[in-house]
């Protein structure tokens, strides 16, 4: 049984640097945070910022040119890159799983649905009898609203939500302790993304499995988490519930950019505010806050070294100029 006084995910100061031809890129800088029993944090930031790259490390699953060089990972207290390679195959679906942002990333397009169930459970529940795993993947199957019939179908035979549906299934069908969704409902239309958004929560709910969910988009992060951490450069540079994401608050100035470009609805008018410019080349070193390129409220002293988080009110915020914060939510209150 799970000790639900513990964490199932820490990561611990954790730096991830890839190697390219333009050199050393840190697309994870010193990061750290928990994720309780039951919980969902919302992981968001622009494209670049270095989300897939931190859920790929937590994985485990970094490709050849990048490294965890600094800090550890731990699941369920076990420090993921202390394990061997047969040890990690058992344990990422036994204890750690993963739902990518295309179900056909994970499907395999020339086996049917069902003969992909019956591997998962051949080559890490072998004890398992037939009847046995039948029995699981039709509980899988009524969990995710997917008819039986459909274990007879190649992935190219049914629709992006179904193929999604089935990805998720398959993350929990050895009832993992922590689940990762990388921008799971990215390629799929917004009516199919909020009954995937639902299924996730009803699903967790049963389960009370804990989940690391992905995304670029901050409306879908409030919706579906608990607790929220926005990521830019490499970063993390807000944390908090996603209650404080929900009402006026005092905002990292990056945040208070990407809650600006929420379009918001009036009577005579459409609102929608961007952020200026782009995010940095993490190939090429930062100085200071990554963020002053574009950040309103820059000043001199933001150039000097790279903000830690501090608490402001209910939250987190990886700031110098807390005061101006605070009159920025008072302008928007």
């Amino acid at each position: 049984m799970t000790d639900t006084t513990k964490p199932v995910l820490t990561v611990d100061h954790a730096t991830v640097v890839y190697e390219s031809d333009d050199g050393l890129a840190c697309a994870v800088n010193d990061i750290s945070f928990t994720v309780a029993p039951g919980q969902i944090l919302g992981i968001v930031g622009e494209s670049g910022c270095g989300k897939s790259t931190l859920a790929y490390a937590i994985m485990h699953l970094l490709p050849a040119n990048a490294a965890l060089v600094e800090g550890k990972i731990q699941v369920q207290g076990v420090n993921v890159y202390r394990l061997t390679e047969d040890e990690l195959r058992r344990f990422r679906w036994q204890h750690v799983s993963m739902v990518f942002q295309s179900a056909l990333v994970t499907l395999n397009p020339v086996l049917t649905v069902g003969h992909q169930f019956r591997e998962i459970f051949r080559i890490h529940a072998p004890a398992l009898s037939r009847g046995a795993v039948g029995e699981r993947i039709e509980e899988l199957l009524e969990l995710v609203r997917i008819h039986p019939q459909h274990l007879r179908s190649y992935p190219h035979e049914l629709s992006g939500g179904m193929r999604q549906r089935i990805a998720i299934a398959m993350a929990i069908a050895l009832d993992p302790d922590l689940v990762i969704m990388d921008e799971p409902t990215t390629a799929l239309d917004a009516v199919v993304q909020r009954e995937i958004l639902e299924e996730i929560r009803r699903i967790q709910a049963i389960k009370h499995f804990a989940v690391v969910f992905i995304s670029h988009d901050l409306r879908l992060i409030r919706y579906i988490s608990s607790a929220v951490m926005v990521m830019y450069a490499g970063r993390a540079v807000e944390t908090g519930s996603a209650d404080r994401f929900l009402h006026p608050a005092a905002h990292h100035p990056y945040t208070r950019g990407l809650l600006d470009s929420l379009p918001e609805w009036n009577v005579d008018r459409f609102q929608m505010r961007g952020i200026p410019g782009s995010p940095p080349d993490l190939a090429h070193p930062i100085s200071g806050c990554a963020f002053r390129p574009r950040c309103p409220i820059a000043r001199s002293e933001c150039s000097l070294a790279p903000p830690t988080l501090r608490d402001v009110g209910a939250g987190k915020i990886a700031c110098i100029d807390v005061q101006s914060l605070a009159k920025g939510n008072e302008a928007h209150g």
